[in-house]
């Protein structure tokens, strides 16, 4: 066999298993969580340990994948030349996510693994997916469909069972008395936020290989999963984007334009199992705590803001540039929010500093538009549900996967290309 037949061969070799490594990155976004990790004995979030375990497996997943297409290719170096033109969006992300990582190490002395963690997979699965064939692209989607349908499944059965498959730790401390699931993707609000963008997609026509039936069985199931996930935002806008984006439907049917009689039959025999099973639920008292918390939210809305009061602690020259780590830590304490601030913006800020925050946001709009402009119509209204989202919890100013997850999703399931084959 000649040398150029053995470097093919192996370059077709190592092309499989980046695209092995692809599918695995993404659906260990989903189905590994930081309370799986803790279960498992892995010090993720907890303090102490090494910093290789301070590293979601789907970050080494992708970084293993990216390895392994690079040395497929039969030039790298032209391939990594050509990504900033593929991706603009995502290379001014990347100049300004290293930006401020190098500050936040140099100056901060803080450690850069929630930046780092936060966004690799994102970025990565933007070269990655389009690195894979059309067979693989479908595996994938399909797999993240089944991986959605498990999660709201297992989020019910703990909800109805009072079990759980993974401890609920925050901040290293077991939360006993919150009824809410964890479910595959580990914290309530994350599940919430997940469940709801992902059934905004199925409405608004994510995926055309899937059946009308099978699309309203989908999305069905992820808005009953949204009551054992207990996300308020997520459950009140998810409901009313959909009451909205179905007014123009509506108003089309009752002026006489024709409809698809399975969708019809099946809400009409559908929606009395809907209705009675909700009054089921109701009547057994499973809605109560969810009910409690939209009258009560545990000093929720509060506690954003009092956040508030950390600019009057702390100096302009602070703000702009990210106050005293400690300081901050003891002031959230004083005013209660010791388990973060909930607002993901007001957060950047005082982790990094007005001027990096800035800087960074910017770059993550930049990355978001790669996102959106491959996505199908309709996107925009997702990505508004997605920013609305992040707004009402700490997100992305803390080690989360909210991001790659929503990511994931947006570029897989709401592939524009996807929806036009």
């Amino acid at each position: 066999m000649s040398a150029a037949a053995i470097a093919t061969r192996e370059r077709s070799g190592l092309t499989n298993a980046a695209i092995a490594l692809t599918v695995a990155a993404a659906v260990a976004s989903f189905v590994i969580s930081p309370m799986t990790l803790a279960a498992l004995g892995v010090p993720y979030e907890a303090p102490g340990g090494s910093f290789l375990a301070k590293l979601h497996p789907a970050t080494y997943l992708c970084g293993l994948a990216l390895a392994a297409t690079l040395a497929g290719k039969p030039d790298p170096a032209a391939f990594v030349a050509a990504l900033p033109r593929r991706y603009p969006g995502a290379a001014f992300f990347v100049f300004n996510w290293a930006l401020i990582v190098v500050f936040t190490g140099l100056f901060q002395h803080t450690p850069i693994m929630p930046l780092t963690d936060s966004f690799f997979c994102a970025v990565a699965m933007l070269a990655l997916y389009e690195e894979l064939d059309e067979s693989a692209q479908v595996a994938l989607r399909r797999l993240l469909h089944l991986v959605m349908l498990a999660n709201a499944c297992l989020g019910v059965f703990e909800f109805l069972t009072h079990t759980r498959l993974t401890p609920f730790i925050v901040g290293g401390k077991l939360l006993s008395e919150d009824y809410r699931s964890t479910a595959l993707l580990g914290h309530p609000l994350l599940n919430a936020g997940t469940a709801g963008a992902y059934s905004l997609m199925l409405f608004f026509g994510a995926d055309r290989a899937l059946g009308p039936l099978l699309r309203l069985a989908l999305i069905l199931v992820q808005l009953v999963a949204l009551v054992p996930f207990g996300g308020r935002t997520a459950i009140v806008l998810t409901l009313a984007t959909m009451g909205l984006g179905s007014l123009r439907t509506v108003a089309d049917v009752l002026r006489g334009k024709r409809f698809d009689l399975r969708i019809g039959a099946a809400l009409a025999l559908g929606l009395p199992i809907v209705v009675g099973a909700m009054a089921a639920i109701f009547e057994a008292g499973y809605l109560d705590q969810l009910i409690e918390r939209f009258t009560d939210d545990k000093g929720s809305a509060q506690a954003r803001i009092v956040a508030l009061q950390l600019f009057e602690a702390f100096s302009i020259e602070d703000i702009l540039l990210g106050p005293d780590p400690e300081r901050l830590a003891s002031l959230q304490n004083t005013l209660g929010i010791e388990y973060g601030i909930e607002n993901g913006w007001i957060g950047l800020v005082f982790q990094y500093g007005a001027l990096m925050s800035g800087l960074f946001v910017a770059g993550l709009f930049a990355l978001l538009w790669e996102f959106w402009r491959r996505s199908k119509v309709f996107a925009s209204v997702i990505l508004v549900d997605f920013l609305i989202q992040i707004s009402s919890s700490a997100s992305i100013s803390v080690k989360s996967f909210v991001f790659n997850q929503f990511a994931i999703l947006l570029l897989v399931v709401f592939d524009a290309r996807a929806a036009r084959a």
